[in-house]
């Protein structure tokens, strides 16, 4: 496992790669296949590897640095240690400072991301599901323009504890509506107005924090 780790982390194995299949790893190592399989499971457990079944299947290479995080608060969902409080708290810190961070180190190609995400297919405007996810990639992408991978990957896991604690929030108006404020908030990144853009997306937070509220 180590010496598989290593090699992913050094650039020799990159992103998207497959690694040989496990019969092949256990002649490199001269190990069981039992053991190669019991590496490949602690590797996919740390976001490394992927492995995927079937004829297009095989063992590749991932980057999923936020996978053991996710984990971790998808645990304390399914205890019930969390509250939609924790959760707001927790927005409110951290992607009110990642807009802001956003709007001073975005590029051109986050913004045409983030734009790309803001036109809704018109076959997909009564599809809750389809436009809750359109709307996390928004907030990943928020994430990802701040230029700061520790934000990136906490953002990733944050936005994990979000899917699975609001699993059967699927509502169409507030994601309409949603469109509407990231609209807004682009717009401030674009101008390169940081507060705004912060005061934004606190602004945001608060309303679905009061929108989820009163549906309770």
């Amino acid at each position: 496992m180590d010496d598989i780790k290593s090699r992913i982390m050094s650039g020799e194995y990159l992103k998207g790669d497959r690694l040989p299949a496990e019969l092949d790893l256990a002649g490199q190592h001269a190990v069981s296949r039992s053991v190669i399989r019991e590496s490949l499971r602690n590797l996919e457990s740390l976001g490394l590897v992927k492995i995927k079944k079937g004829p297009k299947g095989g063992i590749f290479v991932s980057e999923r640095y936020d996978k053991p995080i996710s984990d971790s608060l998808r645990g304390l969902v399914d205890r019930g240690r969390v509250t939609e409080e924790n959760i707001f708290d927790i927005r409110l810190l951290l992607e009110t400072y990642a807009t802001a961070k956003a709007a001073v180190n975005a590029d051109e190609s986050d913004i045409a991301f983030l734009k790309d995400l803001l036109v809704i297919p018109e076959d997909k405007r009564s599809n809750g599901p389809w436009l809750q996810a359109n709307r996390s990639k928004f907030h990943l992408g928020l994430a990802k323009a701040s230029k700061n991978p520790v934000l990136e990957v906490l953002m990733r896991g944050l936005i994990s504890l979000l899917r699975k604690y609001f699993k059967d929030f699927h509502d169409v108006e507030f994601e309409l509506e949603s469109l509407n404020n990231h609209k807004s908030i682009l717009d401030a990144i674009e101008n390169k107005n940081p507060e705004k853009a912060r005061a934004l997306m606190e602004s945001y937070i608060l309303g679905m924090r009061d929108f989820i509220s009163q549906m309770d």
